[in-house]
């Protein structure tokens, strides 16, 4: 059967272009200058701007009536059909990236038990380039190759070569979606390092750090002894080692956790995982690292040089994994599901860098050493307050599969309630209300604690279907009810709603006169 699929692909675009005969189009809407004519129920053209190196491409395709022309993927293992390409010509050395064409419309195979994603009526498909140092765009063209098809299932080959008509009207590429994009990923990667930097400040506060500070003291008070004060290069290394593991960290697991980042079952072991470091940071569960590490990480910090130095930065990952684990585990999980191996070696090496700045310049100046905070129970209350962070955080990533899954367990209403609940407990032990805990707690708890009883009340407040902020919006499910809870709104909007019925939504906007709103809402 697949090769049969692969020879209809293959074969039916030349038969039915044999049988039909080339249709060529006129030029379209936007004034373009055709180039060799075209095939097909389609006719292209091709407008650019050049900035710097700076190549912008947009080309408006018009798509006659009653006729579709197949996306650039066919959106189905088993779809037959072929993809539309777009290449270009010219002088001038350009690097091109994909070219970007717009959502595609489903349109269903019943004889294949498939569906191909495809185009109708007029589309703009973008491109961008980067033009190469001391070359100049000349005769710049695009070579189009697709296939068209009515829609009772006649097909004609679509071919067409169409040279640049200038640089376009303002409208043309004021839709141009590079900028959007770039923002969008800039926005995300600076979060991204926030959260890094975030984390990191916090797992300088743990009670499994502190005992670093006295070590990394009395070790480079040494070495400054034995070197007449010269320890720069040694505390650099020092801070390096503490930066490379954490990459070295990210590297590895980051590879591991990619390929599943969005998937439900991922999303719900890694909602186990926070349950767990929350267990961690209650003091429930004793995480320790394996004993070879420990001794392994020993040894290395008695390494004379700068080698050793550059190990005892290592020692003191491995020493402090009680308390990096849960926040590490976190910041592998949030960066797994925005980008790449890149972005995450990149959190993970600010991370490790937010750590290392203080004890480098520990290394080089003891003194500061007396004016550091004493250890104490304010430590493993911040300790055990974080490990609520946790546990809310363990039901965003169970929500996720929740949605993907469609179980309709974790509800708008129920999550929030969750969450104003995680937060309410957080405060009260803040506020030494909790059995066995000490009362008349300082101001810094008292601020942190109320704080948290705010953000409970905040939660509380949205479970009855006001708008949140954008964070939230983005956090909380999208449903209300569920099969554990009475829907608690129930919205009268003035619009109908179609779901994953795209042909449906055009029929009743035009039936009542209206335009059409696609809103692409996925899970991640």
């Amino acid at each position: 059967m697949n090769a049969l699929r692969t020879l209809l692909v293959l074969v039916l675009p030349l038969v039915l272009s044999g049988a039909a005969g080339a249709d060529p189009q006129g030029p379209g809407k936007w004034g373009g200058l055709s180039f060799g004519g075209s095939s097909g129920h389609a006719s292209a053209e091709l407008f650019h701007r050049v900035e710097g190196d700076r190549v912008q491409v947009a080309i408006p395709i018009r798509i006659d009536p009653n006729w579709h022309l197949y996306h650039n993927d066919l959106g189905h293992p088993d779809a037959v059909g072929k993809p539309t390409t777009i290449s270009f010509e010219g002088d001038g050395e350009v690097e091109w990236a994909p070219a970007i064409f717009p959502e595609a419309h489903k349109f269903d195979q019943p004889l294949w038990d498939a569906f191909v994603l495809a185009h109708e009526g007029s589309i703009v498909v973008y491109a961008k380039g980067t033009l190469a140092p001391g070359t100049e765009l000349g005769g710049l063209r695009a070579v189009i190759d697709g296939l068209t098809c009515e829609d009772d299932g006649q097909c004609v080959p679509y071919a067409e070569t169409v040279e640049s008509g200038g640089s376009g009207s303002d409208a043309l590429f004021a839709s141009f979606p590079e900028e959007e994009e770039e923002e969008d990923q800039d926005d995300g990667l600076l979060a991204f390092l926030g959260l890094a930097v975030f984390w990191g400040l916090f797992t300088l506060l743990m009670p499994c750090t502190y005992p670093m500070i006295p070590i990394t003291i009395s070790f480079f008070t040494k070495q400054a002894s034995d070197r007449k004060g010269s320890v720069l290069p040694l505390a650099l290394a020092y801070g390096l080692g503490i930066v490379a593991i954490f990459i070295l960290i990210g590297i590895v697991f980051g590879q591991v956790i990619i390929p599943f980042a969005t998937n439900p079952w991922t999303n719900l072991v890694i909602g186990g995982l926070f349950l767990f470091f929350a267990l961690v940071l209650f003091g429930v569960v004793n995480l320790q690292p394996p004993r070879f590490m420990l001794e392994l990480a020993g040894k290395a910090s008695r390494t004379g040089g700068l080698a050793g130095v550059f190990l005892m930065g290592a020692t003191l990952v491995v020493t402090s994994f009680t308390c990096t684990a849960p926040f590490v585990g976190s910041l592998l999980s949030v960066g797994a599901q925005d980008g790449g191996v890149g972005r995450i070696a990149i959190g993970m090496g600010t991370f490790g860098l937010t750590m290392a700045v203080p004890f480098v310049l520990l290394s080089l100046v003891p003194g500061y050493m007396q004016r550091m905070p004493k250890s104490g129970e304010w430590m493993n209350t911040l300790k055990v307050f974080l490990g609520f962070v946790e546990l809310a955080a363990a039901f965003k990533f169970i929500s996720n599969s929740d949605l993907v899954w469609s179980w309709n367990v974790l509800s708008r209403e129920l999550f929030l309630l969750v969450w104003a609940a995680i937060f309410v407990v957080g405060a009260v032990y803040l506020l030494g209300l909790l059995p066995g805990k000490r009362a008349n707690p300082g101001p810094g708890r008292a601020t942190v604690a109320f704080l948290a009883l705010a953000f409970a009340g905040y939660c509380a407040w949205g479970m009855s279907g006001r708008e949140m902020d954008r964070v939230m919006t983005a956090i909380i499910p999208n449903y209300s009810g569920g099969v554990l809870m009475p829907t608690w709104t129930d919205f009268d909007e003035p619009w109908t709603i179609a779901v994953d019925d795209y042909d449906e939504a055009v029929e009743i906007a035009r039936s009542d006169g209206k335009l059409v709103l696609v809103n692409f809402t996925g899970h991640t």
